[in-house]
């Protein structure tokens, strides 16, 4: 491990992680005083509903994007960019599909609402790889303050139109606005950094290709479980029931976020590095990332009443919801841990395995669970298939570490 590295880049992550956890506090704040909570429940479940069908975009660039910029093959930047924008169209026309459906039975909040998603959140996407450049390029010290920046005047906007409405269709146009023009000018911003502007060679584009489709593709299901509990629990429970579990997650969701940054630092590393390498992974790193997730989840679980009494007293039945569902916070880094190694070697098909077999225990469980115990059942789906796909993770490694240890042995 490269402890100045890591300390470098964790330090700036770590920093852009309170900046942008602070404005998203206080908008979260702000849409738990100022809004009823079945506004708020509509709210999230459209947001929700557009969000599962992020699958339609080609999610999988942006580790393609890191690996090209960290190999030195930034010139293939401007192609990622008219690549998503032209796939991300399949999901513009799905999510104002819905909205045209919301139309016609006469729903039409829903159905503007959708609209304005629809076309702002395919072409945000794709100006967002601004991130995976400056990760790529190691520089996370520029990341921060764009994403910083960006983060809150999104949230003063927010809370600015909180208190002058509670209108669903204004709150949804103000986010689709200060969602797309800081991903554009981010964007704009980071391509000053790329030094080569010549054509990229075939076999670069030919890589970005394969590793972005192939993620994409194995994100598919990811992005459906991702989205499925809100989902589920709208139409059995309502929105003031979303509401509530909304406020739950919130909390655990942001250290997620935390974790994940700060571990993302490695992944130029993985990529840099041989097989053998990037692949060790001794016992002490197993129960070194399990105890920093316990860490987090009890620390957590300790403030939450104190939190919510604080801040969001409207919402103090979400305790108990919040702390079950922080305790899957203990196998968190280990699982972002792993998979940053399956991306960074591009072990596609270990990567096929891992999304795959977590992504379908979760979705199986929220669908018998969820309608079984309403939110209870969710949070209990939620924690199991945290854990399971922690499990999977350092499985799958040591099985297709045998593997190809195998293969080239024969080679020989």
């Amino acid at each position: 491990m490269d402890i100045p590295y890591m300390a470098k880049g964790g330090a700036w992550t770590t920093v852009r992680f309170f900046i942008t956890t602070a404005t998203s506090l206080a908008a979260m704040v702000a849409f738990g005083n100022l809004l009823p909570k079945e506004t708020y429940g509509i709210y999230s479940y459209l947001m929700s509903l557009s969000g599962s069908l992020g699958f339609l975009t080609l999610a999988g660039i942006g580790t393609g994007i890191v690996r090209a910029v960290a190999r030195g093959q930034e010139n293939v930047v401007p192609y990622s960019l008219k690549l998503q924008l032209r796939y991300n169209l399949l999901a513009t026309t799905a999510i104002a599909g819905i909205g045209f459906y919301y139309a016609y039975q006469g729903n039409f909040t829903f159905a503007v609402s959708l609209w304005i998603l629809s076309a702002v959140m395919p072409v945000s996407t794709a100006y967002h790889s601004f991130e995976s450049i400056f990760i790529g390029q190691k520089r996370f010290d520029v990341l921060a303050m764009t994403t910083s920046i960006s983060a809150i005047i999104a949230a003063i906007a927010a809370v600015a139109a909180l208190l002058f409405t509670d209108n669903v269709v204004i709150l949804m146009s103000v986010y689709g606005f200060f969602s797309l023009v800081p991903s554009f000018l981010s964007y704009r911003y980071a391509s000053r950094f790329i030094s080569d502007r010549s054509e990229p060679k075939s076999e670069t584009i030919s890589e970005l290709r394969r590793t972005s489709f192939h993620l994409t593709y194995a994100g598919v299901i990811g992005t459906v479980a991702q989205y499925l509990d809100k989902l589920i629990l709208f139409q059995i429970a309502g929105p003031a029931a979303l509401a509530v579990y909304g406020f739950a997650i919130a909390g655990p969701e942001r250290l997620k976020a935390l974790v994940k940054n700060v571990v993302s630092v490695i992944l130029p590393r993985f990529a840099e590095e041989n097989f053998e390498k990037a692949s060790r992974f001794p016992l002490s790193r197993v129960f070194g990332s399990i105890g920093l997730g316990l860490a987090i989840a009890v620390a957590y679980i300790s403030l939450t009443p104190l939190i919510f009494r604080l801040l969001l007293p409207q919402y103090l039945d979400a305790i108990p919801y919040s702390q079950i569902y922080a305790i899957a916070l203990a196998a968190i880094p280990l699982t972002i841990y792993v998979g940053n190694i399956f991306a960074g070697q591009n072990m596609l098909r270990a990567i096929y395995l891992h999304s795959i077999s977590g992504y379908v225990t979760r979705i199986v469980l929220l669908i018998i669970l969820g309608p079984l115990w309403q939110m209870w059942g969710i949070v209990i789906a939620s924690v199991t298939s945290y854990t399971l796909t922690a499990i999977y993770g350092v499985v799958i490694l040591g099985v297709e570490k045998r593997r190809l240890r195998k293969k080239n042995e024969q080679r020989i």
